[in-house]
């Protein structure tokens, strides 16, 4: 049996780098640690996340959609209810949308913020209590 020891990173295809990049440092907390005209690496001192440019063109009216095969959505551990208050109100602050309109019972035993990133990918902020 495999054993491994978390998740080291996961990329993203994504429309535009800088929208992107601005949003998960900005909104998300995380910090920039590589940065290219075509490529951004971001961590939260755990984890790491990769903003890539697609090899293909992509039609501008093309969206995410989390129901086709692949990504669905991803989350950010968040430790206290504190920390996910001070998230929705960063977020009621700079106009970002939130599913249910803010902090939400995720059905599975937790709580839990729903917004989407610049590309319309579904980001949670989730507090396991």
């Amino acid at each position: 049996m495999v054993t491994t020891t978390g998740v080291h990173h996961i990329t993203l295809i994504v429309r535009n780098i800088s929208k992107s990049r601005d949003f998960y440092r900005d909104v998300c907390g995380m910090e920039v640690m590589h940065d290219e005209e075509d490529v951004c690496g971001l961590t939260d001192g755990m984890f790491s996340l990769w903003l890539a440019n697609s090899q293909l063109v992509i039609g501008k009216d093309e969206t995410f959609d989390p129901e086709k095969l692949g990504l669905n959505h991803w989350a950010f551990k968040i430790d206290t209810r504190e920390d996910l208050d001070e998230i929705e109100g960063t977020l009621r602050k700079m106009g970002i949308e939130m599913e249910d309109n803010g902090i939400t019972d995720d059905g599975y035993g937790g709580t839990a913020i729903f917004t989407k990133d610049p590309d319309g990918m579904k980001v949670e902020f989730h507090l396991q209590e």
